[in-house]
């Protein structure tokens, strides 16, 4: 796997556990101090967080289908929707708790981060996958197959000759 790649998958990780710290922190701590409203929102946030965390693991580990300039395009703007749209959601949701209003024009912000999420989606679907497709399970079977010949005959031919 591309070091890339495997930036975004590590993102990815991240992103899953802190939305399930951030899901756990909301239905049990929010709670009591949230209305119903606002606990929606921040429940948003989460959900979307956490559907993006998947996305950028499932497609940070099948790089190898997609054209890899346009992939790390739709990638950072899931990596940016999460940040801007998710994280607005938890400052708007939370701003009784902290007690200011001055934060209130976050809630203008949130749309760019929606915004990147759709980009991402429609770059993938209009121009994502790679022209020549350089991975497939089966050319990978065989190609394994292929080396561990050529090893196990390398090896009876060292063996043949001592």
């Amino acid at each position: 796997m591309k070091h890339t790649h495997r930036k975004f998958v590590k993102i990815g990780f991240l992103f899953a556990g802190l939305s399930v710290v951030l899901g756990a922190f909301g239905s049990h701590l929010l709670k009591k101090y949230l209305d119903e409203p606002a606990l929606n929102t921040f429940e948003i946030g989460v959900r979307y967080q956490f559907m993006h965390a998947l996305a950028l693991i499932m497609l940070g580990l099948n790089h190898r289908r997609f054209n890899e300039s346009r992939l790390s395009a739709a990638l950072w703007l899931m990596v940016i929707g999460v940040i801007i749209f998710s994280g607005s959601l938890y400052l708007l949701s939370t701003r009784s708790i902290w007690g200011s209003d001055e934060f209130k024009f976050i809630g203008a912000i949130t749309p760019l981060g929606g915004v990147s999420f759709i980009l991402a989606w429609f770059i993938l679907f209009f121009a994502g996958f790679s022209s020549k497709e350089k991975y497939s399970a089966e050319s990978e079977d065989i190609t394994e197959n292929k080396s561990t010949k050529r090893h196990r005959s390398e090896k009876s031919k060292t063996h043949n000759e001592d």
